[in-house]
């Protein structure tokens, strides 16, 4: 029986130290089952909002997020020759991944876990409780201390 994933890993991804750890257990486990990643970075409709009422091209802040995605952030991914590709979207974190995760046919959805405890999620909302929630896809929450198999 063939271990592969019928869809590729959706990683969320925002180069915070909870979505390089993310990033780091999405390749691994792609690297184990000869999968692919998706690396998404989700940008904020309500900051583009901010931004566009300011005057400034939203256009050029998603196209810097995009050479990042396909440059130093998954450096990684090039170096350990793990299949990727990588997206920009706008919208809300949780509701875009969850989207995007549907239309590939992803096979799970990886995150970072922030470490905000109950009262940043009441006042911030909380990408990972709603995933965890409401996805119809596994959904792997992994903390930003994580360093791989080998750490202890």
């Amino acid at each position: 029986m063939n271990a592969r994933p019928v869809g590729p890993i959706i990683v969320g991804y925002d180069d915070s130290a909870a979505a390089r750890a993310a990033l780091r257990w999405a390749a691994d486990h792609a690297a184990a089952v000869g999968g692919e990643l998706l690396v998404v970075f989700v940008s904020s409709a309500i900051a583009e909002l901010e931004l566009a009422a300011a005057q400034i091209n939203t256009d050029a802040i998603r196209a810097g997020y995009e050479q990042h995605l396909q440059g130093d952030w998954t450096a990684v991914l090039r170096e350990r020759n793990i299949r990727f590709r990588t997206r920009v979207t706008v919208g809300r974190v949780a509701t875009e991944l969850m989207r995007i995760a549907h239309a590939e046919h992803a096979s799970l959805i990886a995150i970072g876990m922030t470490g905000r405890g109950t009262l940043g999620e009441i006042v911030f909302g909380s990408a990972e409780h709603e995933l965890l929630k409401h996805a119809v896809r596994p959904v792997i929450a992994v903390p930003a201390a994580w360093q791989g198999e080998t750490s202890t």
